[in-house]
């Protein structure tokens, strides 16, 4: 064979190097995306964390602020009819609303997360009160919200005991 023929690439070794650079570029590409998605998934997840607890502290003031367990209108009423029951509340608001697939707003001017007025958030919660004993209520906050076509979820759990 002459010395013309061996210079250079083949097709196939240039179509198998082309093949092997773009896997190469995908991967990549594919980390760079994974590490562009976390900040804000970190972001949105520290917002519902604060958000679970900020509905369980508001049940727990509102439980505060009856001095007697029966006197509790949630516990009263609970004890007619079901021992599950869900609702929506707000930091301000020192009452249980009975609960409906709102979105919390965000008010841009105080930076709270609320029902009343701003512009609508990604993130849905909801407040669980179960009757679990005469002397004990389970509080349960579930925050949803939606993320790049995608729902993500985050519970916490708190237990309310008769203790006086």
């Amino acid at each position: 064979m002459s010395d013309y023929y061996k210079k250079g690439f083949t097709l196939l070794e240039v179509i198998v190097a082309i093949f092997v650079t773009a896997v190469g570029l995908v991967g990549i590409l594919a980390l760079v995306n994974i590490s562009l998605k976390g900040p804000s998934l970190s972001k949105a997840k520290l917002i519902a964390s604060g958000l679970a607890q900020e509905g369980i502290e508001v049940v727990r003031d509102i439980r505060k602020s009856n001095v007697n367990w029966a006197d509790w209108e949630w516990y009263s009423a609970v004890v007619a009819t079901s021992t599950s029951q869900n609702y929506r509340l707000q930091y301000d608001s020192g009452s249980l609303i009975s609960f409906s697939e709102t979105p919390l707003k965000l008010n841009t001017g105080t930076g709270l997360y609320q029902y009343d007025s701003g512009n609508n958030s990604p993130f849905y919660r909801k407040i669980t009160l179960t009757k679990i004993s005469f002397k004990e209520v389970k509080v349960v906050a579930e925050v949803k919200w939606r993320m790049k076509n995608k729902w993500n979820y985050l519970k916490a759990e708190d237990r309310l005991w008769n203790w006086k």
